[in-house]
């Protein structure tokens, strides 16, 4: 069993449902199974998105959205919106986002740009484990 550590940004348990970042392993195996789509993406240097959700899917409801950094990487903001916190997500690293409801998180490519890959998975990843 190949288990890999994963990033997760989803809602607390505030009922403001608040993005926050948790740290879990899961099995390869397990995310190979559940892949709805693939996508290889390459993302210039400073590209922003402001506070979004993981929205979802239009034929198979939540879904987790999972990146994993190749080359570069980008910066994750979650929590309060008038106090985001920052994790920047680098190669090697995987971040799944499933934080379907509250205020969201936004993000912003790193100095280098990024390259990743992007797996849409059928369900909530906390769901699974």
């Amino acid at each position: 069993m190949n288990r890999l550590r994963v990033s997760v940004v989803c809602c607390d348990n505030s009922p403001e449902k608040l993005s926050e970042l948790v740290e879990t392993e899961v099995d390869s195996a397990l995310l190979d199974g559940l892949i709805l789509e693939t996508t290889e993406q390459q993302l210039a240097a400073g590209q922003e998105k402001g506070l979004h959700n993981a929205a979802h899917h239009a034929d198979h409801g939540p879904v987790t959205y999972l990146q994993e950094v190749h080359e570069g990487g980008f910066s994750v903001f979650f929590g309060a919106p008038d106090h985001l916190q920052e994790t920047f997500i680098g190669p090697g690293c995987l971040v799944a986002f499933i934080d379907d409801q509250g205020p969201g998180h936004a993000s912003k490519v790193g100095a280098d740009g990024v390259r990743r890959t992007l797996r849409v998975l059928k369900g909530h990843l906390t769901q699974l484990d």
